[in-house]
């Protein structure tokens, strides 16, 4: 039994003393990889993430078992550096799975970096923070020369058949073999750590309240907001846009910032331009700090909650519900400009108020200026209406604004114009336009312009009752009543004939002072006829000259004034020897008769 174990012993120290050559080189094949590009994720992420694949080993030394290896090897050094049969399998966990199967590559060469690429799918409700990836490598690499057989004449091997056509013209191929080799090769398994971060969730808007106030169709109106930043990120310097539909303008807020506030807003737009981005971002918010539509709210933490204001224009005449988007533009934890995702809803938008024009009343004449009224309601309560008139020729607007003030729903009020017609304008009724201007939330609303027409009156008319007569050769003062057949008074008047032949007048005119419609007075021309007028009925002019309700004087049409012409009389010498001689005559037959 000792001696068994003495020989044991011995055999081990041979061993131990006996030189052993085998193959041996430094660096060995291996296999790194790493993700090329950004390893920062968002919840939700479903992307093609590119894995560089890379074996870093390099030629430092080899050390070679005997002369045959060393001739074998000497001209494909290469082999030894390089992984054979690499396969790799990307693992996910319980928040990123990885929709990629295995991949395989035959060689992998130093210094010659391979790209695979994965999908990779981030889960919605995965907390953010850093995560790894387990990339399981598999891979064979030389181990050593087991065999080497050298032929020393050629060996021809078949090695294909070539098929063609239909007669099965058939080729041969062979190779010719030099030498047998028999490697063995080291199967490595490792595994790589992949890291990637979820990122926190940027600033993410939700809208708590809105709140509009006179949105009517045609108007102006405000739109509160009040968001939240419900994501994980503070956004710096930000700012809330709102985003309209194209029948909306939202009114420039830079005017209501302060100084410090401006100063942060003009940086960001400095930044902006640094960076290069001024065009590809303001193709959704056109020169964001210089827009209409935005509030500056300055930082905007984590649960915060903000509210900002918006005035706009309302260009559509149609109600209804209108979507509008709000998002928030800021600075993010590395200095870049991002753009939140746009929130939208929706506003209701009321009708305009209606305009009901209900009566147009107008004492207008042709070439003289008078009153419009016009009847007025509206539906609804408005404030500080005025009212516009909106003429053409031949009528010209002399007052052309109204000022109703506060008009109640149904209620009925009177606007009055002046207006004057020109001497071209017919009695006729002319178009004309009425705009409303009222007060919504201390800005002017115009509403659309209203067709009306206005009616010019003729000129005032007048008629003559009454046909004096007058002898030929004769001068007597005639009268004629003259009557006011007009719609207004006049005031101041007188009339006035226009004397011809066979007449002459020594007073041709007479004062009538204040005529009312329909009312009548006498007026007194002194006129006297030539001896050689021929008996029978003549007409003159007369015209009547007066003030009108303006207190502008205005003259009549010519309207005829009939008068006629009788016989001359006998002289006054002839009557008295008639008269003589009929008393002689009288006489003398008294005495005949007493004798």
């Amino acid at each position: 039994m000792r001696f068994a174990k003495l020989l044991i012993a011995l055999v081990v120290i041979l061993l131990l003393s006996t030189n052993v050559y085998a193959l041996d080189y430094e660096d060995k094949p291996d296999i790194t990889a790493y993700i090329a590009g950004s390893n920062h994720f968002e919840r939700g992420d479903e992307k093609t993430v590119m894995l560089v694949v890379y074996n870093p080993a390099e030629k430092k030394k080899v050390d070679y078992s005997d002369l045959s290896e060393s001739m074998f090897f000497s001209n494909n050094e290469n082999m030894f550096f390089t992984a054979y049969n690499v396969e790799l399998e990307l693992e996910g966990n319980d928040y990123i799975e990885i929709k990629t199967p295995p991949q395989k590559i035959p060689a992998l060469s130093p210094f010659q970096p391979v790209n695979l690429q994965f999908q990779i799918k981030v889960s919605d409700d995965v907390k953010a923070g850093e995560y790894d990836l387990k990339l399981k490598v598999k891979f064979d690499r030389i181990g050593d020369l087991l065999s080497l057989d050298k032929f020393s004449s050629p060996t021809w091997v078949y090695y294909q058949k070539t098929v063609q056509g239909a007669n099965e013209t058939t080729t041969y191929q062979y190779k010719t073999f030099t030498q047998y080799y028999k490697i063995r090769y080291d199967t490595v398994e490792k595994t790589i750590t992949i890291p990637i971060y979820i990122e926190k969730e940027a600033v993410k808007l939700e809208i708590l309240k809105v709140k509009a106030e006179n949105m009517q169709a045609k108007g102006k109106g405000k739109i509160t907001v009040e968001v939240k930043n419900v994501g994980e990120k503070t956004g710096k310097n930000a700012y809330l846009v709102l985003v309209t539909p194209s029948e909306f303008e939202a009114k420039n807020t830079l005017q209501s910032l302060t100084t410090e506030q401006l100063k942060s807003l003009f940086g960001l737009l400095q930044m902006q331009l640094m960076q290069g981005k001024t065009q590809a971002l303001t193709q959704s918010v056109p020169m964001l700090s210089l827009s209409t539509g935005t509030v500056f709210v300055g930082d905007l933490k984590l649960s915060q909650t903000v509210s900002a204001t918006f005035t706009l224009k309302i260009n559509t005449k149609e109600e209804g519900n209108y979507p509008f988007q709000i998002k928030a533009v800021y600075l993010d934890e590395y200095g870049n400009i991002v753009e939140s995702d746009p929130v939208s809803f929706g506003v209701y938008i009321e009708p305009a108020p209606k305009f009901e024009i209900l009566s147009v009343d107008s004492n207008v004449l042709v070439n003289v200026k008078g009153d419009v009224k016009l009847s007025i309601r509206c539906d609804r309560d408005v404030e500080g209406v005025s009212v516009a008139l909106k003429t053409t020729p031949p009528l010209s607007a002399l007052s052309s604004e109204y000022y109703l003030g506060d008009l109640k729903a149904d209620e009925e009020k009177t606007a009055v114009f002046k207006v004057k017609a020109s001497s071209e304008a017919k009695a006729v009724v002319y178009p004309a336009e009425i705009v409303f201007k009222y007060k919504v939330a201390d800005e002017w609303v115009e509403s659309d312009a209203i067709k009306i027409g206005i009616k010019v009156n003729p000129k005032i008319k007048f008629e003559i009752i009454g046909i004096p007569e007058i002898a030929a050769g004769g001068e007597r003062i005639v009268s004629v009543t003259i009557k006011n057949t007009g719609k207004i008074a006049i005031r101041e008047a007188t009339a006035r004939i226009t004397i011809v032949d066979p007449f002459s007048s020594t007073d041709d005119t007479a004062y009538i002072g204040t005529l009312n419609p329909n009312e009548s007075k006498e007026v007194s021309f002194k006129i006297k006829a030539s001896k050689d007028a021929t008996p029978k009925l003549y007409g003159l002019n007369l015209e009547v000259k007066y003030k009108d309700l303006e207190g502008e004087w205005a003259i009549s049409e010519p309207v005829k004034m009939e008068i006629k012409v009788t016989p001359a009389k006998p002289p006054t010498t002839m009557f008295i020897v008639l008269a003589v001689l009929v008393m002689i005559a009288v006489g003398y037959a008294i005495k005949r008769r007493r004798r």
